[in-house]
């Protein structure tokens, strides 16, 4: 008796070891005999079951705060990149970071993480 255990992740998985396993019964057997299957054998697939999404559906990203890119900015400056922030503030056209229009936030945290 050979018995195998496989735990198919798709029904392609399935059906190719089903098939396999009746090329397997249909073949010559030992000896030169041909091995007989009186009626092919019917498979039921099991039902798969999706895992569970781990992350929800994302809804509407909240808005990015300037107390958001304050602490991105402050962090990098702190790391010693305080010109490279400097230069990023500047190409905005700003002097400072409050001079920078809130819908250009996600662009400043966008360019400050290529620094």
């Amino acid at each position: 008796m050979i018995q195998i255990t496989f735990t198919p992740e798709t029904p392609e998985q399935t059906a190719a070891v089903a098939e396999a396993m009746v090329k397997y019964m249909t073949a010559t057997a030992p000896g030169g005999a041909v091995a007989e299957v009186k009626e092919p054998a019917t498979l039921e697939m099991p039902k798969l079951r999706r895992k569970a999404e781990t992350t929800p559906a994302p809804e509407e990203a909240a808005p990015i705060t300037l107390e958001d890119v304050r602490g991105v900015l402050a962090k990098l400056s702190q790391g010693g990149k305080a010109d490279a922030v400097k230069v990023l503030i500047a190409k905005f056209k700003a002097a400072k970071l409050t001079e920078i229009p809130a819908d250009k936030y996600a662009e400043v945290l966008a360019a400050a993480k290529e620094l």
